[in-house]
């Protein structure tokens, strides 16, 4: 659902825009391939995510400012099979989990519950320079059966974790800014910073456990060129 609210506002000029945007959605999937610690691949019976991604923005053609969020209301995967072989002995793996069942690869393709994003700036010297910041959030890592898992005693652990163990994070705030100038049709220049608090992370929407890159800062010169209509290629 998107909504046009340059009205309240009052922006009429064709450069300028404000918008709100809102969506639902729900997936599920039934007869999920899944592999194993073992490398062996089997089926669950369903996986269900569902949730909500909202998006607004006032551009007013000199100052604009957007903002994003995404929030998941459900990721669970049902399989009262796999529950048991999860735990034969025990028995204390529920029918349905959050993000997967232990004894496969699903934990480890989790998403943050809560994610945002704020992006500020402002355009001058006649939309020459534009100017702005963005600040990124992930919410912490949430898994209350694997938490549990965590703090029991070694042995009364579910072994198939040892080897699977899902990645996990804590909260994510990071900054960056940018500046854009165009110095003529052809030429333009651009600074750019990225994780200008310098945090220490691992991005949660990779697969790797690789360190994000720390504080950066580029620099970036960018020049269109064309061909002199007198230019004529000689011919061999």
């Amino acid at each position: 659902m998107v909504r046009d609210v340059r009205g309240p506002f009052g922006l009429r000029r064709e450069n300028q825009r404000a918008d709100v945007k809102l969506t639902f959605y729900r997936s599920r999937i039934t007869d999920v391939i899944r592999r194993s610690n073992d490398l062996r691949f089997s089926k669950v019976a369903e996986q269900t995510i569902a949730g909500i991604e909202a998006e607004a923005r006032v551009d007013t053609g000199g100052f604009y400012i957007q903002v994003g969020a995404t929030f998941m209301t459900t990721n669970k995967v049902c399989d009262e099979s796999a529950a048991v072989m999860a735990d034969s002995q025990e028995g204390c793996v529920p029918n349905c989990v959050k993000y997967g069942f232990p004894s496969g690869y699903l934990p480890t393709q989790a998403t943050p519950k809560t994610s945002a994003n704020w992006t500020v700036g402002g355009r001058f010297l006649d939309r020459r320079l534009d100017v702005g910041g963005r600040l990124i959030y992930h919410g912490a890592y949430d898994n209350p059966f694997f938490e549990h898992q965590v703090d029991l005693p070694w042995q009364q652990q579910i072994q198939s974790y040892a080897f699977n163990v899902p990645y996990t994070w804590a909260t994510i705030v990071t900054a960056d800014a940018y500046a854009r100038f165009r110095v003529g049709d052809r030429l333009s220049a651009e600074l750019v910073g990225t994780n200008l608090n310098n945090r220490y992370f691992a991005d949660p929407l990779t697969r790797s456990l690789m360190p994000v890159p720390g504080r950066t800062v580029r620099v970036i010169l960018t020049g269109r060129f064309r061909r002199s209509p007198e230019f004529r290629p000689r011919r061999r």
